[in-house]
């Protein structure tokens, strides 16, 4: 009984090293199905796109996608094998598409699982007119003039530096987060998302916005637009030095509003909570200023939360 118990430990000590050398030389890979189980592992692979103006995303379990500047017109895939990611042109327009197989095992010790990451450059001499992202991608679009951008899927958006000359398309609810930055639009806003919204030094002027998030926070910092309605269903409004041709409605059904707003002629702010306190640069009032008829007017209220203004 006692050579059983040494020989049983020895075994379990050797197996242990060799298990320690294993992982160490990268032998825990994660396994997937696929007409039999399969050994995953990373790939890339690359495309020429020199006369593509139009990109459609669709599938998922798969992304992030980033579209920007660069030297040559390409896109690059760098992913794991199960995530069976495709990419074709047909005419002038790219497809990227995939869908993730599933995994029987993880535990790959050599970021063999990250996140795949397609890559599309775009060169200034191409122009892309079109981006439709109907899959559960998230994508970051940035450095570039868009004649359209349709986003239907689930993914989150972050648009950086980047014209849209046309409305942006997204007529149900999103339910990623949208972060833009230094973004114009030549038509007006109309955002409805589940989650966080985040507007930086970004252009509006020519039609009116809505923005709209059901679950989420929804922070405006530095932009310009003609009207504005924003509103949370459940999240607070952070509004700070936004600028706008007339007026500016913002209501939180259950959450605070933090505004600062410079106080100046032509600024009329009215200020309401149902439960919570109201204050206006630091006294307890819901009226500063009077409607003019080419001034600002800003309408805040929360049914269940503060409301706050400040310099």
């Amino acid at each position: 009984m006692k050579k059983t118990f040494i020989t049983g430990l020895i075994i379990l000590v050797i197996g242990g090293i060799m298990l320690a050398i294993g992982v160490g030389q990268g032998g825990l890979k994660s396994i997937y199905w696929h007409d039999g189980l399969k050994i995953d592992q990373h790939t890339t692979s690359m495309r020429e796109i020199k006369n593509v103006d139009t990109i459609k995303i669709d599938g998922s379990n798969y992304g992030p996608i980033a579209i920007h500047r660069g030297h040559v017109a390409k896109v690059t895939v760098h992913a794991q094998k199960s995530n069976q990611i495709k990419t074709s042109v047909t005419g002038h327009e790219l497809t990227i598409s995939g869908h993730s197989r599933t995994h029987f095992m993880f535990g790959d010790f050599n970021d063999d699982n990250e996140s795949p990451m397609i890559e599309v450059t775009v060169p200034k001499q191409t122009q892309i007119k079109t981006v439709d992202n109907s899959g559960d991608a998230s994508l970051h679009v940035s450095d570039l003039t868009l004649a359209s951008l349709s986003s239907t899927g689930y993914g989150d958006l972050n648009l950086e530096s980047t014209t849209v000359t046309n409305e942006m398309n997204m007529p149900h609810q999103n339910y990623g987060d949208i972060t833009m930055n230094g973004v114009t639009f030549n038509h007006g806003l109309n955002i409805d998302s589940s989650g966080d919204i985040t507007i930086r030094n970004s252009h509006f002027m020519k039609a009116d916005s809505r923005v709209h998030s059901a679950d989420g926070d929804v922070s405006l910092v530095n932009n310009r637009w003609q009207n504005l309605s924003v509103s949370s269903a459940s999240g607070d409004l952070n509004l700070e030095d936004q600028s706008i041709k007339g007026r500016l409605t913002a209501n939180t059904d259950d959450g605070d509003i933090t505004a600062h707003i410079i106080p100046r002629a032509g600024v009329a702010i009215h200020a309401n909570s149902s439960t919570g306190d109201t204050s206006l640069y630091g006294k307890n009032r819901h009226d500063y200023g009077k409607v003019k008829p080419n001034g600002q007017a800003f309408e805040l209220s929360s049914s269940n939360g503060d409301v706050t203004v400040a310099y």
